[in-house]
């Protein structure tokens, strides 16, 4: 299981390295599936939206972190025991099955 982000599918100004690094570990987890799943290995990858993290707390382009900190505040954002109840769910599948990506947002943000 891989941790992703939306951002690995979506723009977000000013966090062009950030969405990139995203993006790939997608793909990787793609790539792994298609390399693996033949074998009944079951790769998946969990895409979080808005959560409550450190990211940001460096940021230099302050109206950016001021919108990311709207975000987390207007919102109700998922807590751990959330993201762990979902990755517990993508897991306990048959085995026959396999829950290739969950994306999980905060439901304000669709």
């Amino acid at each position: 299981m891989h941790v992703g982000s939306i951002g690995g599918h979506q723009v977000f100004p000013h966090y062009g390295v950030y969405d990139a690094t995203k993006a790939a570990v997608a793909h990787l987890t793609r790539n792994l599936r298609a390399e693996l799943g033949p074998r009944g290995v079951r790769v998946k990858t969990i895409e979080p939206g808005v959560v409550p993290t450190e990211l940001g707390d460096g940021m230099l382009h302050g109206s950016t972190k001021a919108a990311l900190d709207q975000w987390r505040t207007s919102m109700a954002t998922p807590t751990p025991a959330d993201i762990a109840d979902a990755i517990t769910y993508a897991v306990a599948v048959p085995p026959r099955l396999n829950v290739a990506e969950l994306i999980l947002v905060p439901t304000e943000q669709g």
